[in-house]
């Protein structure tokens, strides 16, 4: 199993720490489209193409974080609980599966997005996390077409 964010959870009181998840998130992502591929047959392009966007949404996030870094020690955020957006997979051997898989952890990532982007007190960085929430909530619109 899969997991982005080792066997602890962590905590998310703090603008580093929602970034250093988001980062996470990304690459856990990323690694379950890679892993799902094969298991898609003709939508291994599209669960490809998911891969590199979470590639690079990781490489924006992390860009923001060194953008931002005096926005870390700022006040505490307050109000998230880690363990209700840690995505665990186990990779897909069939189809179906993988696109279930992939709607509940883009539904996950786009709650984690929504709500903690509500959290941020610094502009660009709130509206990174909109636009990702918004494009989790768009790959899951797909998807959800795809395994209808």
């Amino acid at each position: 199993m899969e997991q982005n964010s080792g066997s602890h959870v962590p905590s998310l009181n703090s603008f580093g720490s929602i970034l250093a998840f988001a980062i996470d998130l990304e690459a856990t992502l990323a690694r379950f489209y890679e892993a799902s591929a094969a298991s898609v047959g003709e939508r291994a392009d599209r669960f490809g193409g998911y891969a590199q966007k979470s590639a690079k949404r990781k490489s924006r996030l992390i860009a923001i974080r060194q953008d931002n870094v005096t926005e870390m020690v700022l006040e505490p955020i307050m109000g998230l609980d880690a363990a209700n957006y840690i995505i665990g997979f186990v990779a897909p051997t069939d189809g179906d599966s993988a696109l279930a898989e992939a709607i509940r952890l883009e539904a996950v990532a786009e709650r984690f997005y929504r709500e903690a982007g509500a959290k941020l007190n610094v502009t660009e960085p709130r509206r990174a996390f909109q636009k990702m929430a918004q494009e989790n909530a768009d790959r899951v619109a797909e998807l959800t077409a795809l395994h209808a």
